[in-house]
């Protein structure tokens, strides 16, 4: 970006932030997930709130896989948040 601009190519007097020359890279992949994004076999519900989990789906395809923190709080309601989701996965 900045040097495209200090060579004069860009014309940054039209828009306040060009689009296509960001300043700053992306840091990684994305670590979130939107709920209305997330996908239907989940059977989240649409106004519980704005965030999913996001899934690390290893060798699978991230559409095909389940976070386990849907199966235990979601479908068998066995914890109400992800903190008690993650207490009892920890346990032996």
């Amino acid at each position: 970006g900045y040097w495209l601009r200090a060579k004069g190519r860009v014309d940054t007097t039209t828009t306040k932030q060009n689009h296509l020359f960001p300043d700053t890279m992306a840091r990684g992949p994305v670590k979130h997930l939107k709920r209305r994004f997330a996908p239907s076999h989940w059977m989240l519900d649409k106004l519980k709130g704005r965030w999913a989990p996001k899934p690390s789906a290893g060798p699978h395809k991230l559409r095909e896989c389940m976070p386990l923190i849907v199966m235990l709080r979601e479908r068998l309601k066995y914890a109400l948040t992800y903190r008690e989701v993650k207490m009892i996965v920890m346990q032996r």
